[in-house]
């Protein structure tokens, strides 16, 4: 099921990006990916995003603006 994100899925939202970069960015240095992990929170009040449950567990988000997906992260597990 796809919904939309509230704010008390933020912690999950960032379990599912840390995993999904760990696996997928090997090119982003620790320091760039630290900075961005915290950033997050943050980044994430201004902008509409969208989550993917499957059987009740959150394992994506997305960010889809003017009709384009923007961003996509899944959780590794996936």
């Amino acid at each position: 099921m796809i919904r939309k994100i509230k704010v008390t899925d933020y912690p999950r939202l960032i379990e599912i990006w840390e995993s999904a970069v760990l696996s997928t960015h090997d090119f982003l240095k620790e320091e760039d990916f630290l900075y961005y992990k915290e950033q997050l929170p943050v980044y994430f009040q201004y902008v509409i995003l969208f989550g993917f449950e499957q059987e009740g567990i959150l394992i994506g988000f997305m960010r889809i603006a003017e009709g384009n997906l923007e961003m996509l992260f899944i959780t590794n597990n996936y």
